[in-house]
């Protein structure tokens, strides 16, 4: 689709325990550290990608970019006249930072809250070494998906959708308002494909960091349970199990070494431009119930 983005292709994170990140990573998300750097870095992967997720060594412990993919060099200049049209600043990434992300270029920009974005073209297929989970789980829902989603918290809820739909070019898929310390919290979800949102934000919903979690999805449901098992083996932090309203997917939450969350789910329904916006007032359906008896979402207990 010319002239917007197409899917959520990667994401950048900064880490203050990467030992921590590495057992997790291999030891519960059943996910595959394709590369450790020099520096520490760790490149995540969990389809045929070279990496998903990297994992800088940084004590923000939080999100540091998004890369948004779109088709080819073709979509990426669409894209580029796209963005100087709307008078939307941008920078072409250099050789060196082309060849961090593992890609065939990329331009970088911020959307209105100074998170980093990188949309770019042709990532890096590794057929050679193809993706094995350490755990016996049977794969992950990626392709023409994207990684999965995420959710984060944003400074202006207004700026920020009008720049995630008139600049990057995403459709509203529904929202969802929820009453959070006597004040509404709404969060809005963005699609760019099939999958029900690749984005998700509101004022807070990342609580006390930007990054409120990032969502991958498994081709089985029996992966979600015996990930569930793990965390409650190891004392991990995590929700019950539950059901969104919007995407109907069963999942739960569980804490990452970084804080912020990792939904992990099966069966999101898919969304097509076709389909009526619609709007909520809870988050969950059923169940993502915290160990103080609350639900994921709501505001934590003082005290």
């Amino acid at each position: 689709m010319l002239g917007k983005v197409e899917r959520l292709g990667y994401v950048g994170v900064g880490a203050s325990d990467l030992a921590a990140w590495e057992d997790y990573a291999t030891n519960l998300l059943g996910v595959a550290v394709q590369e450790k750097q020099d520096d520490g870095t760790l490149l995540l992967r969990h389809d045929k990608h070279h990496y998903r997720l990297a994992v800088h060594p940084d004590p923000v412990d939080d999100l540091l970019y998004i890369g948004w993919q779109v088709a080819d060099d073709e979509a990426l200049a669409a894209f580029r006249a796209h963005l100087e049209q709307e008078n939307v600043s941008f920078t072409v990434g250099d050789s060196d930072k082309v060849e961090a992300r593992r890609v065939g270029e990329l331009i970088e920009l911020k959307d209105p809250n100074g998170v980093c974005l990188e949309v770019f073209h042709s990532p890096l297929i590794d057929y050679v070494a193809p993706f094995q989970s350490s755990r016996p789980i049977k794969g992950f829902l990626t392709g023409e998906f994207g990684l999965g989603h995420m959710v984060i918290g944003v400074d202006d809820f207004v700026e920020s959708k009008k720049f995630y739909r008139e600049v990057l070019g995403m459709r509203v898929s529904d929202y969802i308002k929820v009453a959070r310390n006597n004040k509404e919290l709404e969060i809005v979800f963005l699609h760019c494909n099939g999958r029900h949102h690749s984005i998700g934000f509101g004022n807070g919903a990342g609580g006390l960091k930007r990054l409120g979690h990032i969502m991958l999805e498994v081709n089985n449901m029996d992966d979600v349970g015996s990930t569930y098992d793990i965390c409650l083996k190891r004392g991990i932090e995590c929700t019950t199990l539950g059901r969104h309203p919007n995407d109907r997917m069963i999942s739960f939450y569980m804490a990452s070494p970084s804080g912020w969350q990792f939904e992990y789910g099966y069966g999101a329904r898919c969304v097509s431009d076709e389909e009526a916006v619609e709007r909520f007032t809870t988050i969950s359906e059923w169940g993502h119930l915290r160990n103080d008896g609350l639900r994921y979402g709501d505001a934590r207990k003082k005290g």
